[in-house]
């Protein structure tokens, strides 16, 4: 090919890339963006309104004031034997009657101090309470010291 055929077939390609350019530039700015836009929202009547603000139901609940105590309670009196503290360093197990394959009722940490109420005719078991938790429970007598 000769220089002026292929400044012949390169200006034709250009302009031909040129009008294909234009044309889509002409669809794009008249077709597609116009759908592009949204459309203003629509204004009714009832938008320009305030809206009533609603009550609290909770407003309408009325609490009726407590009574006061007219007596004292008094503290119960201390019915238990003596004053103990768990030496078992596991802690105890409170059991609901005198036997090891009792329910478990309770139970109290090293330490613990515990109310000693009863005991069992045998004196191997007593019934103490737990001066933390006020559970109560059958235990050995030997997890037990005195104080």
């Amino acid at each position: 090919m000769r220089f002026s055929e292929t400044a012949k077939s390169g200006t034709s390609l250009a302009f031909s890339l040129g009008l294909i350019g234009a044309i889509v530039g002409t669809g794009w700015y008249y077709i597609i963006l116009p759908y592009q836009k949204h459309p203003q929202k629509p204004a009714f009547s009832n938008d320009f309104k305030a809206a009533p603000v609603p009550t609290s139901p909770i407003a309408a609940i009325k609490i009726p004031a407590m009574p006061q105590p007219t007596a004292k309670a008094k503290p119960k009196a201390t019915d238990a034997k003596y004053q103990g503290k768990v030496n078992a360093s596991i802690g105890l197990v409170f059991r609901a009657d005198p036997n090891q394959s009792a329910k478990n009722v309770g139970g109290a940490d090293f330490n613990t101090k515990v109310a000693v109420l009863k005991e069992a005719p045998e004196r191997d078991w007593v019934y103490v309470r737990n001066e933390n938790t006020k559970e109560e429970g059958w235990v050995r007598t030997g997890n037990i010291t005195k104080e």
